[in-house]
């Protein structure tokens, strides 16, 4: 769940001898609700936000507070409500698209994750860094999940654009790119050799028409890797380094 931040609630603005104003009671309210969500009392945080919603009820935030709380307490299909009442009030609130996101990724539903991830970075006002950062992050995990790995990685690069200091997204990169800058295969580095040379062909030759004469080159891409590749360096290739792999990649032609 997104970064959740302790505002101070300054008293000293009480407008004395005249009771609290109206955002005075909303903005202390959110203060102690995140304060009390932050020290895991979920269940008094959801009363302070239930007593403040009386008088903003159709806040976002206060609303998607509450979503968020539910979401802490893994509670995804409460969650889910508040964030529906905020969607049909505010279709395009970026916190609320945010957080739907979430929910659908923990019930690996990965392409409306993905639709939701890129609708709420459409609609973060632009000095939102580290939202769009979050956001970006995020959805650079959906579209790993859904095998759409170079997506992902150009994704990930994307939010450290935003926030260089996106930790889970520097994780990220390192652990899922592999030394030719490509995706890393679950198989092991074997596999990366291959995926890499079938790149490099693929994007050499690159004007095929269709579909099927994509199969086809593919085909002979293979052909190519097993008879030139791996019948002759299988138990080199281990040993050399990336730059003499890519210079024997080059080298070998397509038959």
């Amino acid at each position: 769940m997104r970064r959740q931040y302790v505002q101070e609630y300054d008293n000293s603005n009480h407008n004395h001898g005249q009771g609290p104003t109206f955002d005075e009671i909303r903005n202390g309210g959110l203060a102690l609700a995140v304060k009390l969500s932050l020290e895991k009392k979920y269940d008094e945080a959801k009363k302070v936000l239930t007593e403040v919603l009386k008088v903003s009820s159709k806040d976002p935030e206060i609303m998607a507070m509450m979503a968020e709380i539910f979401i802490a307490e893994n509670k995804l299909s409460e969650a889910k409500a508040w964030l529906d009442k905020i969607l049909v009030l505010f279709p395009n609130y970026p916190r609320a698209l945010y957080d739907l996101g979430f929910i659908y990724q923990g019930k690996e539903q990965w392409t409306k994750a993905i639709t939701v991830y890129k609708r709420a970075i459409r609609n973060y006002p632009k000095d939102s860094k580290e939202e769009i950062a979050d956001a970006y992050q995020n959805l650079g995990c959906a579209l790993w999940e859904e095998r759409r790995r170079e997506e992902a990685l150009e994704v990930w690069k994307t939010c450290l654009k935003y926030n260089p200091k996106q930790k889970h997204a520097k994780r990220n990169l390192k652990k899922f790119t592999n030394e030719y800058g490509l995706p890393r295969s679950p198989v092991g580095s074997a596999m990366d050799d291959i995926q890499a040379f079938v790149h490099m062909k693929m994007e050499e030759i690159s004007d095929f028409k269709n579909g099927t004469e994509a199969d086809i080159i593919l085909e002979k891409i293979m052909n190519t890797w097993n008879d030139k590749i791996a019948s002759r360096y299988a138990q080199k290739l281990d040993r050399m380094k990336v730059n003499e792999k890519i210079r024997l990649f080059k080298e070998t032609k397509v038959l």
